[in-house]
This record gives structure tokens, sequence and C-alpha cells, in this order.
């Protein structure tokens, strides 16, 4: 998916969220130092080296031009693939990902981890040696200072929940509305509560996690940005929080440009900041003393990076960013799918994802990785129960009357599995996607434990819609059926997105040939309006994306399925189907073995099929372009942009 759709539905994640719970990775009473067996466990797959290199222009910098500029340069702050993109490049984590493997964890800046059985407690071991960019040593304090500032400061909107939910229950949203509530409104004695959830013994060189459950995919999650270590003592100097709890308040939840880490950096990573212009560029500078001298994984760099200067420029205009990347300006480019076209006969090789890449053109320039796995899925969404207490028009007149549908038109199971009969995945794939996507199989994607390709799904059956709705036990006031009656309603998804607006007029096609009264109206509205309505409950059908905050099944079902998640929370499903999801989810959850969650989210699809819960439109795959000179990219779903570490150019 591009990156400014990825940086938007992070957004979307945020303003739409109602309450999400964080799970964590790893295998309880083990000592750690790689792959987690309670992790998801679909391997990545290694893209094939290139065939050939040509001579890199100007060898010394790499050059990424893209669309989006970061918001902030503070990890705890951030939550935007733009701001990812640099942070990821000069702070570290404690545990990092195996090169591709979205699933798989290597040491970073800790050697090792402990965890107890009960899996609540995590200890890890911190790497000695490692400095940061001003030259100081990191300690354990400095590791556990960077998880209680971010803790602390928590902004609205921020990435923060998914350390809070874990250390303080699955019911917490926000630090100031739980924690510091939980501790009688005493914002001191909530910040002493952090410091007990996440202690050191810097003569130890350890840092321990005291978890409120255990969870799944915890590491996983300390794989973001969101837990990148900061130095303690230089926050302080830059007029940061000094770690005094007594002082603590007045540092949380600032704006992005009041808060001290906006606009400067001291990580530990392969890359320093040089310069940061919004809106324009960020340039980067190799950090010569960094520290990794034995690779995170066989065969993985060390030392210096090999390009000495990265540039990642701002350029939203695409005939201005194609023009760079033909002329050889730009080594890595971001092109929307709708201009695709234009750049392919520029190819020398062709890379298809888990194959062999093929020579397009001898005397082309660029590489292209094609049908790359992504974290994201976009979902048709049917609202039980129509919120009308203020009034709404989405719904006609209210009544089955052939005029609009009643609030609770989607109770009706019949409804939804007719309404899935009715859209055409092949059609939707092949207009919009250009058959590069896969049709859903319920709320887990491809790639994430759980999934399972050959497990039942809906496909485009116009008989089938048919026998469903005249099988409906709706009626008129007047004792009419659906078939008879017909009906109307809107449709609604967000202006400009014209996906989800062809998945509407799929739908209404086909609606209107099953039977003349079936109407529906597709209306765009502005995203926030859109997103508005979505959380109030007022619409009764709409299409929203989900893009993954880590790479475990739980933030894909809590999300779409669980009472107190982004979407699952407003789509009022029936008591009893809310009662068995929201007990399966924290099972699920809750389990450190890889069997159990695996069989745990098979009952969650299957219920989400049998009743028809949403309609599970796709996955899309996604496209990689790059300069043929370049050497070492790896498709790894989860980053939040390029990894400049591993790349080199030319020959």
């Amino acid at each position: 998916m591009s990156r400014s759709i990825r940086k938007v539905m992070r957004v979307v994640t945020m303003l739409v969220i109602s309450s999400m719970v964080l799970a964590a990775c790893g295998e309880a009473g083990t000592t750690q130092t790689g792959n987690t067996p309670g992790a998801a466990n679909t391997p990545g797959a290694a893209n094939t080296p290139a065939i050939s290199t040509i001579p890199a222009k100007n060898p010394d910098t790499f050059v990424r031009s893209t669309i989006g500029s970061p918001e902030t340069l503070d990890p705890a702050w951030a939550y935007d693939t733009g701001s990812g993109e640099v942070i990821f490049n000069i702070y570290e984590t404690l545990v990092f990902m195996k090169r591709e493997q979205a699933n798989e964890f290597v040491p970073m800046l800790a050697e090792k981890w402990d965890i107890t059985n009960d899996g609540k407690t995590y200890t890890f071991t911190i790497r000695k040696g490692v400095k940061f960019h001003n030259g100081q040593e990191m300690t354990p304090e400095d590791v556990a200072y960077s998880f209680w500032r971010g803790l602390i400061q928590d902004r609205a909107g921020g990435p923060q929940w998914m350390l809070l939910q874990p250390f303080f229950g699955l019911e917490v949203q926000t630090f100031k509305d739980n924690v510091v509530k939980d501790n009688g409104g005493n914002f001191a004695a909530a910040c002493e509560a952090v410091k007990k959830a996440v202690t050191f013994d810097n003569s130890a060189g350890t840092v321990t996690m005291n978890l409120k459950q255990a969870f799944g995919p915890f590491l996983q999650v300390l794989t973001g940005t969101w837990a990148a270590v900061v130095n303690k003592a230089w926050v302080a100097e830059v007029k940061g929080w000094d770690g005094d709890c007594a002082n603590a308040e007045k540092f949380t939840d600032p704006t992005a440009e009041t808060d001290e880490l906006f606009k400067q950096t001291n990580g530990t990573g392969p890359y320093k900041l040089d310069r940061w212009t919004p809106g324009e560029e960020v340039a980067l500078v190799r950090n010569d003393d960094y520290w990794v001298k034995t690779p995170l994984w066989e065969g993985g760099p060390t030392g210096p990076a090999r390009v000495k200067n990265v540039l990642i420029k701002d350029i939203e205009e695409w005939g201005t960013r194609f023009a760079s990347f033909q002329a050889g300006d730009a080594d890595i480019t971001h092109v929307d799918r709708q201009y695709t076209t234009q750049v392919d006969p520029l190819l020398r090789e062709t890379c298809e994802f888990g194959k062999d890449c093929a020579v397009t053109k001898a005397d082309g320039t660029l590489r292209v990785f094609k049908n790359l796995p992504t974290v994201s899925s976009v979902a048709t969404m049917f609202n039980q129960k129509v919120n009308t207490s203020g009034g709404t028009s989405r719904i006609g007149s209210g009544q089955l009357d052939g005029k609009g549908i009643p609030p609770d038109f989607f109770s009706d199971i019949h409804i939804r599995k007719a309404f899935n009969y009715a859209f055409d995945w092949k059609v939707f794939i092949d207009q919009i996607y250009k058959n590069e996507a896969e049709q859903l199989v319920g709320p887990i994607i491809n790639g994430v434990l759980g999934y399972n390709g050959s497990q039942a799904k809906y496909s485009f059956d116009m008989e089938k819609a048919t026998e469903e709705f005249k099988a409906s036990t709706i009626k008129s006031t007047d004792g009419k059926s659906v078939w008879d009656t017909g009906f109307s309603l809107q449709y609604v998804y967000n202006a400009g997105n014209d996906q989800r607006k062809t998945a509407g007029e799929i739908l209404k096609a086909n609606l209107a040939k099953i039977n003349p009264k079936f109407q529906l109206e597709v209306v765009e509205e502005p995203f926030a309006a859109f997103l508005k309505e979505t959380q109030t409950g007022t619409l009764g059908i709409f299409t929203l994306g989900w893009q993954e905050d880590y790479h475990d099944p739980h933030n894909w079902v809590f999300a779409y399925l669980s009472s107190g998640g982004a979407y699952g929370g407003t789509l009022n499903f029936a008591e009893d189907v809310k009662t068995k999801l929201d007990k399966l989810i924290v099972d699920a959850v809750s389990s450190t073995d890889k069997d159990t969650r695996t069989k745990l989210y098979g009952e969650i699809q299957s219920i989400a099929y049998d009743n028809a819960l949403n309609i599970w439109l796709v996955q899309p795959l996604d496209r990689h372009y790059e300069q043929a000179w370049v050497q070492g990219w790896y498709h790894n779903p989860i980053y939040p942009g390029i990894y400049f570490y591993a790349l080199s150019k030319g020959q």
C-alpha cells in the first residue's frame, strides 16, 4: 500500500479508536534471543538478490522521494509513517525484526530477555558499550526512563496506548483518564506506578517490565518506534523531563511543536540527524561510531552504514517525483498505482515476491518488486442498530416501506448474507487493484497467525443473494416482506477514495439487478465528518480500512470484532455473538502458546463468517520501485519506511 495511505490509515486508527488491546509475543518461562513461539509464524520471503548493478549516480548519498513530511522526531510522540521512517533510522529498540520476518525477533539494544512462567514479567539484559550520538553510553536507566517518559507523555491520539494496556490493563485508553484516575487523581502517584511497571538495575545491567496480564505479542510491540530508547541526561539538558515524578505532570500530552524532542535527536542508530526542513526534506548523516560489530542476523550489515548521507524528500507532485526518478536523482520513489504504467517501460528487472528476479529490458534503469504483501485491509461494515437519536438521513424513512430501512435492518443475518453474495470481488480486484490484491477471508490478513486461506468465504452469487433476501424475517408495518417492499439506504464513503466508491457502486448495481426495488445510494462525505459518523453509529453501511500497528492477529480481531474495538465497538453485534467474541479475543491475546492462539483465532474467524458480520473485501498487494544500482533492499511489511542501514549503491 502507498506510504500516503498508510499514514492516513494510522490517523484513522486513532480517530476512530475506542479501546484497543495490545498483546505481547513470547513463550513464558524461557530465555529468548530470537524467534518467539507465541508470535505469528508465517515467514517472510527473502527477496532474490538483484541480477546486476549499474554504476550509481551520486554514490555517497541515498535519495528517497516520497509524499508526506514527518510530524515530529520524538519517538514517544510519533504515530505516522513520515515520522516513523526517520526515527527508525536514528533511534533503536530493545528487540528488532529479523530481516524480512515481521514476526521473528533478534536482540538489538537488549542482548537477551527472560520471561516468567506466567508470561507477566520480562527481564531484558541491556547491551553494554552502546553509545548515543552525543557520545554518552546507554544504561539500563536510560531504557527504563524511555518507557516512563512515553507512558507519562501519552499525547492525545498518540501511540502510547499500545504500551499502557499491557502494563495497566485491557480497559486502559489514556494515562490521564485511567492510570491517574486509578491513583486517586494523584499524578505523582500515577508516575510512581509507571516506575514500578518498568524498573532498572544498572549494576546488574537489566530492565524488568511487569505486565498486568500476559500478552502473546508483547515483543512485537517493543519493535515499534514508540518503544525507542532515548538518553535521559540529554533529554533533561534540552529542557525535557528529568525523571522526577514531582514535576512530571507538565510534560504530559504536549503538542508536537512544544515537545522538547520535536526537531532534535540523540539516538543510538546508524544515522544521525543533519537537518529537517518540514515540508521539504530530512537529511541524515552516517553515524561513524555505530555499535553493531556482529550481524543482528546471518548476513546482516555491520559497522558504519555503507552510504554516508540520506535525503528523504517530500515531493507531493507526481510529475516532479517521476522526473527525478527517471533522471536517476532519486534512488527509491513512491509510485501510486495509477502511475505504474509510466514507470514500467523504464524497468531493467522485475522481481515477483517469493520468486527469482528476471531481466525486463537490458537497457532499462529501474527495478520493481511486485505482489508484496501488505499489512492493511478494507471491509464494508454493517451497523446492526443504527443510532437515530439525533436524526439521520442515512436510512431514509427509518422504516421498511420502500423509502428506507428500519434501524435494525442489518440485525437480520439473511440480509447480511445477501449483501455478501451480492458483492463481486473479481470485478473489484480487477478494476481497482489491477489484480494486485487478494480477497479477505475474515478480519485476520494473510501472513498473520490465525490466517487460514482455505476457510469458508463468501463469493459472488446472485441466486444465493436472492434466496437470502427472500428468507429475511424483517417485515413492514403492514406485514410485507423485504422482497415485496424493497428498501432504500445510503452507502457512505470518505470523499476522494475511489476504491471505496467503486465497492459501493458494485453493490448498488448488483442489488438493483436482484430486485429493482433494492435501492442503494452511494454517497461521499468529507473525511472528518465520515469518521465522526462511524463513531456515533449513524451509518447503516460504510467501508473503511485498517492498517496494523503491530504484526499480530489481536490488532485485527480487536479492531474489527471486539465490543471495545475501533469498529467492533460501534457495529452493535447481537449480544450472544458479542459475548462469545469478547471472551475468545481476551483468551487468545492472553495466551503465550502458539497452538492455542491459532485455534482460538480460527474460532473467531469462523464466527465472523458464520454470522456474516461484514463484507471482508481485500488485502492489497504492493510494489516497490528503485534504481537498478540499489542493493540490499528487502520487504518487511511492518517497517515504517526504508531501513537505509541495509542498503548500498552501485557495484
